[in-house]
């Protein structure tokens, strides 16, 4: 009897289909369960299924056929009550009890892995979503269970056309060895279109003769490219520069002109896409060759007296298919705080000694925000004396302006020249600069001075000569 069993389950084997004596295996989804009558067809998956039951038989002859089944395959397999019907890398049928011409069954398929003849091929994950013009990658691994090293012949095909192709590192491969008892992973490479309808569709691998299914989810159809930016929610001070990082990839194998645009801008604010954000010349659309990509900039420009907040707008990227393709930004506007510092004048004219105001005006030209801690330090040569007034400032508020005096006193026995002086306005948010030119003259009477001098010499010069006479 245990001879019989052999041969008979060698037989099965022979014919193409595995037959186990017990359900309960991992990795596979059921399809179909429940009873099936003698001639019915089922359709399961991409698979048809005739049953076939004579009266008191204790076996079920089942045919498969599909537009993927291998011919050896296709031929009626008996599998008896108790024991599952494997068709490798398709369909496994489990036959639970037969009653007359009445079987009850399950149908299932792998759920991303197969094993056959001492290999197991897997793939931990076998669905994956996209969009149309992705590329999927698949993480094939190969486990030879094998005493001996095996060298296995990769292929692969999609339904639709797709390409597919295999790699193993940075290499494209056809074949990959394995060593005895070792596992290798490849990946499974697959090249979706732009405009791929949405839904799944099925990519069918094949580890020499073992039969692998993984399947894409495309959740956007007809885009013709994938647009992306680097930072998607931006921070910024009212009156900075806000641009935003934009990467467009031509998913197709032809050149495409693609046009820009944003939407929803608030009142006032004006936006443009530029070549680079050193750029000033602003695009309207960018043509792209086939396969390629390009980077681009976003730079939006808000009016200055913008409130501060959150806004949200809507970049718009318009295929040559008239579709568009959106990517939400945000930008979170922040108060400022700007510093400038006037003055009336530049140069001043004093004499040695003698003291004179510097008026300057600090204003805060920034939005919300105030300036505070306000001060001046002041710098000139050595001997010089410089009191400001005030002293310090707590704040300035936006738009408001506060004025100081600086008092500049020369040394007294300073030589006429012009000199320098200069002033540093300085606060907890900014600090500005400015330099000033002083004159200083001499006074009108050291003139006469020296004149007074120079003929109080020639006269006692002469009053010599005409004494002492020429010796």
């Amino acid at each position: 009897m245990k001879r019989a069993m052999c041969t008979l389950l060698a037989a099965f084997m022979l014919l193409g289909v595995v037959v186990q004596p017990a359900l309960g295996d991992d990795g596979y989804e059921t399809l179909f369960s429940g009873d099936v009558k003698d001639g019915d067809f089922k359709h399961v998956g991409d698979y048809f299924l005739r049953f076939g039951i004579s009266n008191g038989s204790s076996q079920v002859n089942v045919t498969l056929s599909g537009p993927s089944v291998p011919s050896d395959l296709s031929n009626p397999r008996y599998i008896p009550a108790g024991q599952c019907g494997y068709y490798p890398g398709m369909l496994r049928v489990y036959v639970d009890h037969i009653e007359g011409d009445t079987a009850y069954v399950e149908v299932a398929r792998p759920s991303g892995q197969t094993t056959v003849a001492g290999t197991k091929v897997s793939c931990d994950v076998p669905g994956q979503t996209a969009l149309g013009g992705d590329v999927v990658s698949f993480p094939i691994l190969i486990q030879n269970n094998n005493p001996s090293d095996h060298t296995y012949s990769l292929s692969s095909f999609s339904d639709i056309g797709w390409k597919t192709w295999f790699e193993y590192g940075d290499k494209g491969v056809y074949k990959i060895s394995v060593p005895a008892r070792q596992p290798r992973t490849v990946n499974l490479m697959v090249q979706t279109w732009g405009n791929t309808p949405v839904g799944e569709k099925k990519v069918v691998a094949y580890v020499d003769d073992i039969r692998l299914e993984v399947f894409v989810d495309i959740t956007s159809a007809n885009q013709s490219a994938d647009v992306s930016f680097k930072v998607g929610s931006k921070i910024a001070s009212i009156g900075d520069k806000i641009t935003y990082d934009l990467h467009i990839k031509n998913v197709q194998p032809k050149e495409n002109i693609y046009r820009l645009s944003v939407a929803g801008l608030p009142d006032n604010w004006y936006a443009r896409y530029l070549e680079s954000a050193t750029s000033v010349e602003e695009m309207a659309e960018v043509v792209i060759p086939a396969s390629s990509d390009k980077d681009l900039v976003l730079e939006i420009v808000p009016p200055y007296s913008v409130s501060v907040g959150s806004y949200n707008f809507t970049a718009v990227v318009t295929t040559p298919e008239g579709v568009s393709i959106k990517k939400d930004l945000t930008l979170t506007l922040k108060s400022s705080a700007g510093m400038s510092v006037t003055s009336s004048r530049l140069a001043y004219e004093t004499k040695a000694g003698q003291a004179f105001d510097i008026v300057v005006y600090v204003s805060n030209s920034g939005q919300g925000t105030a300036l505070t801690n306000v001060y001046i330090e002041a710098t000139a040569p050595q001997g010089w004396l410089i009191q400001a007034s005030p002293n310090r400032t707590n704040s300035i508020k936006a738009g408001e302006t506060q004025t100081f005096t600086l008092t500049v006193q020369p040394p007294g026995n300073i030589v006429a020249s012009d000199y320098e002086v200069n002033v540093k306005v300085k606060s907890d948010q900014a600090e500005k600069e400015k330099d000033y030119r002083v004159t200083v003259k001499a006074d009108s009477y050291v003139p006469y001075l020296g004149a007074g001098i120079l003929i109080i010499v020639i006269v006692g010069l002469a009053i010599m000569y005409k004494k002492y006479g020429r010796r």
